[in-house]
């Protein structure tokens, strides 16, 4: 902990410069932003960029009515950018590249076409780019990191993160009750409980996967905080699917990392068990107790969304979307001007279904190109982690009621593609066949890459 203070404290400090220029000077923050990027970048501070492009996510994910932090919703574009310029800046150093992207270029390549049939096309041209950049440089940048520190760049990644979720909890003793809080269920820094939720969900895979690749990344006392922190998260945020996506992965974790054959039969009994006990579920719930925990009164109308589903479902089909969908952003642009009415029948916000919305914006083709390059990355992924189908099935279920893996500048998706580059990178995922031996008969890891030379701009 204490190298990483000392290692970290600098990001820190930018932290707390970025919320102090965000409350009291917004518009400065539009420079401050990727001025501060480029700074990092000319002190060698790698993983800090990661670091703060995640506490910037998280912050643009900040309740709406928390007037100052709207700034962050459209100031965090310029640090995707920064990041690319980095990237393209420095793309000889990172070879050989992140594979990823390469995956996914097809479904890149075709999700510009939808964009003619757009209500919004400049917003949706936007978001394209910004998606396609995100799985471009956010692979490729956790990898650098990785071969510049080693294993000790991952630590440091879990450690923040872990610190971050921990700071939360002070904010009801120095911010107004609903900021943190919102009937009853915590969330934190986020703008809602699903979100803090769906974070946590994807942090304890995250955490399982680095530990399973790398078992003495933390000693068994550290796991054990890990863990509590991120569990107890989780648990505040009351999300019953991130809740259920958590307890699926950890259910066939052990199932799929024996034998994927295995995972498979126990995941098909699984879905049986799931259909004979659906129709019951509110009284077994009531019966254990948890009837509150869950919003029993809930499930019956799926919190609004079972009608939100159905009228996205009317709204492709009646738009034209079917095929080809109308580029990114046309589920908000179409919801959106139901919203008044959504509203009447229960249901607040968007589709909350990433298969609708990714229908609504590039359509049944490109859901099949995604979903096609989505599983080449977890086919090559169980070769060397014969678990990783189970995370593959336990994300497409919570994607099935939250839209969040069809955004790109979100704190989820960043999380995912830090996931996907340890289990498809050869180097990591298999750092045992990267090691060499010294004279000694040792073992010592692969040496990293050297430091990159500071930043040094010419005199004007």
């Amino acid at each position: 902990m204490t190298a990483f203070i000392k290692e970290h404290s600098q990001v820190y400090v930018l932290i707390m410069i970025w919320a102090a220029t965000i409350w009291f000077a917004g518009p400065l923050f539009y420079l401050v932003l990727p001025a501060s990027v480029f700074l990092m970048r000319s002190r060698d501070m790698w993983p800090d960029m990661l670091f703060g492009f995640l506490v910037i996510l998280i912050w643009s994910d900040m309740n709406p009515g928390i007037v100052p932090f709207r700034t962050v919703k459209t100031a965090k574009n310029t640090y995707i950018v920064a990041l690319a310029i980095i990237y393209f800046m420095e793309t000889a150093r990172m070879q050989p590249s992140a594979g990823i992207f390469k995956v996914f270029l097809p479904f890149f390549g075709f999700s510009f076409l939808p964009i003619v049939a757009s209500g919004e096309p400049l917003t949706s041209i936007q978001k394209t780019v910004s998606y396609a950049l995100l799985y471009l440089v956010i692979p490729n940048h956790v990898l650098y990191c990785y071969r510049r520190q080693g294993w000790v760049f991952f630590r440091h990644l879990v450690i923040f993160i872990v610190v971050f979720l921990a700071l939360q909890r002070a904010l009801p003793y120095f911010t107004p009750h609903w900021w943190s809080f919102v009937a009853g269920r915590f969330r934190g820094f986020f703008g809602n409980p699903n979100g803090l939720s769906i974070f946590c969900y994807l942090c304890f895979m995250l955490v399982t996967v680095l530990f399973s690749v790398k078992p003495d990344l933390f000693s068994f006392k550290g796991k054990v905080v890990v863990y509590a922190v991120i569990v107890y998260f989780l648990i505040e945020g009351g999300s019953r699917t991130s809740v259920t996506s958590t307890l699926m992965f950890m259910l066939f974790y052990r199932f799929f990392a024996a034998s994927p054959f295995l995972g498979f039969v126990a995941f098909l009994a699984f879905g049986a068990v799931v259909e004979a006990v659906s129709s019951n579920l509110p009284a077994i719930l009531n019966a254990m107790g948890l009837h509150e925990y869950f919003r029993v009164e809930t499930i019956a109308d799926g919190s609004g969304r079972y009608f939100a589903w159905s009228f996205a479902w009317s709204k492709i089909n009646e738009g034209g979307f079917f095929l080809f969908g109308g580029g990114f952003g046309n589920d908000e642009f179409i919801m959106r001007q139901h919203y008044p009415y959504l509203r009447t029948m229960g249901h607040h916000g968007g589709v909350h279904n990433s298969y609708l919305t990714m229908w609504f914006n590039v359509g049944i083709v490109g859901i099949l190109i995604f979903f096609r390059s989505f599983l080449l990355i977890f086919a090559k992924a169980v070769k060397s982690a014969p678990y990783a189908f189970v995370i593959m099935f336990s994300v497409m279920f919570s994607v099935l009621y939250e839209s969040w893996i069809t955004g790109s500048l979100n704190p989820f998706t960043i999380i995912l593609l830090c996931i996907l580059t340890v289990l498809s990178e050869d180097e990591i995922v298999n750092w045992r066949a990267h090691v060499t031996t010294n004279d000694a008969g040792g073992v010592e890891e692969a040496p990293t890459v050297e430091p990159v030379p500071r930043l040094i701009l010419p005199a004007r």
